[in-house]
């Protein structure tokens, strides 16, 4: 496991807006939107979602330059990401969009490690869910 994966950046913060927006949780089991409850909280976490050789990395940054990034956001995926390095072992997991039905990943050595920020609007029930307290940052 490389080392940014045991680490979470998480903020929380009540949101403050007049406007009563929805629980956006759900689960594999649900679809999204199927808590009925008021979001009260904006969860935002860093998380690693790829580990990419140098080539990839490059080839990835292209893409969300050329508008992939834009996409991402409009289907409610986050588009904001860094690269940050890694020293540990890993392999890369970049799967060329040309070759998406063998589904092979590259499988050379990573070094870089892509962390995406998500973010979530939910009710406190679920943040609790989600291993968030109230806390606010």
């Amino acid at each position: 496991m490389c080392e940014h994966c045991s680490k979470t950046e998480v903020s929380i913060s009540k949101i403050d807006s007049e406007e009563e927006l929805p629980c956006e949780w759900f689960t594999e089991e649900e679809r999204p939107g199927s808590c009925h409850e008021t979001a009260v909280y904006s969860v935002a976490e860093w998380v690693v979602e790829d580990h990419l050789c140098e080539v990839h990395k490059q080839q990835t940054e292209k893409e969300l330059e050329e508008g992939l990034g834009d996409f991402l956001e409009s289907v409610g995926f986050g588009s904001q990401y860094e690269m940050r390095p890694i020293t540990e072992d890993e392999t890369c997991d970049y799967i060329p969009p040309a070759e998406i039905n063998n589904w092979q990943p590259c499988g050379k050595k990573a070094a870089y490690a892509k962390y995406t920020l998500e973010e979530w609007l939910v009710c406190p029930e679920h943040a609790a869910t989600m291993g968030h307290d109230a806390k606010e940052e």
